[in-house]
């Protein structure tokens, strides 16, 4: 089952997941399914917002019956479906970045996106480490995601002695950050880290650019999507971000998708949560093979295992005891309005079974 939002401004995530996870199920069902037993993709919309991913989630789980669920892309929809889906006790693959999902403690989670701690990491080192900048600014939505990432961000910095110099916030839909902007130049900030999705953050970009002029702009991972490119042209050359996907990376593992995709659905995947909701099917297969069966409780047992499983986007998924299953990201940078990858960091500090 698809928990994601199919309406609204988040809308393109819950396609891009619906469609990368039919991509791989059509693929398996062509070799004979899983164990003999062929796989059925359903999906419902949650809005991305809280009560409607419930209500989505208690479709997926008594009308539809579905063994596995994929989603929610919102940390906030997320957090509010998961005490049913413990409850029922269905294997979980969020999307949703937040710390707070895999601090539950609910061993039916497995997480196959990056959290926003390790973005909050390698943002900051990069920041600090890479450039020698100290005055850092935030600003982010006040959502579940901008709030997450902003309090990771400033704990990032906290490890290395530091405070930001301003953090500023907005909630999600504005479209004039006039105020936030000019608050954070009073501040003297030389870096901003912009928190938020594609819509706002390329906005935020384009606005930060006239405002801001000598400032270094970073954005989250949504800075990657082509959604994001679109809206923010010319501005968003330079920005750094963190991702888990780039079309461009020469990898056999990204080439073999972007070429599967685009022969399926006519287009290059841009958003990430084609591979993310990829990678939770194959991944899902992986374990029930490695279990021998399709039972509920086997599969979720065989996944705690899984270690070195590499994914559709170059990196290796490893499934940590909280049930974090990607520990490494991408840091690109925006040249020529494409996002080229420049390095790549890594969680060392992770804890197993």
């Amino acid at each position: 089952g698809i928990l994601a939002p199919f309406t609204g401004g988040s809308a393109p995530n819950g396609d891009a997941t619906k469609n990368g996870a039919l991509l791989a199920i059509e693929q398996i069902n062509k070799e004979g399914g899983i164990l003999g037993h062929k796989l059925e993709l359903v999906w419902e919309d949650s809005q991305g917002a809280a009560t409607p991913a419930v209500t989505a989630a208690q479709k997926l789980i008594y009308q539809h019956k579905v063994d596995a669920i994929i989603g929610d892309t919102q940390s906030t929809a997320v957090l509010a479906a998961e005490p049913l889906i413990a409850k029922e006790g269905l294997i979980l693959f969020p999307l949703g970045s937040a710390e707070k999902i895999t601090q539950l403690g609910n061993p039916w989670i497995f997480r196959v996106r990056e959290h926003d701690e390790l973005a909050g990491i390698c943002i900051i080192n990069f920041i600090v480490d890479n450039l020698g900048l100290s005055k850092v600014a935030i600003l982010h939505s006040t959502d579940q995601f901008g709030v997450g990432g902003a309090e990771t961000i400033a704990q990032a910095l906290a490890n290395k002695d530091m405070e930001p110099v301003a953090v500023e916030a907005f909630n999600t839909g504005d479209r004039d950050f006039t105020g936030q902007l000019l608050n954070i130049k009073s501040a003297g900030a030389e870096a901003l880290i912009g928190w938020a999705f594609d819509v706002e953050l390329a906005l935020m970009c384009r606005q930060a650019r006239q405002l801001l002029p000598g400032v270094q702009l970073f954005g989250s991972g949504t800075a990657g999507q082509e959604s994001f490119l679109q809206i923010a042209g010319e501005a968003a050359n330079g920005l750094v971000g963190v991702v888990t996907f780039n079309a461009n990376l020469k990898d056999p593992a990204v080439e073999e998708l972007v070429s599967q995709y685009k022969e399926r659905f006519g287009t290059v995947p841009q958003n990430f949560f084609v591979s993310l909701a990829y990678d939770a099917v194959n991944l899902y297969k992986v374990a029930a093979e490695k279990a021998g069966s399709v039972e509920k409780a086997a599969v979720r047992d065989a996944m705690r295992t899984l270690r070195n499983v590499k994914g559709s986007h170059g990196l290796t998924y490893n499934v940590a005891k909280n049930g974090q299953t990607l520990n490494e990201l991408f840091i690109i940078q925006i040249q020529d309005n494409k996002a080229v990858v420049i390095d790549k960091a890594v969680n060392e500090n992770v804890e197993f079974d």
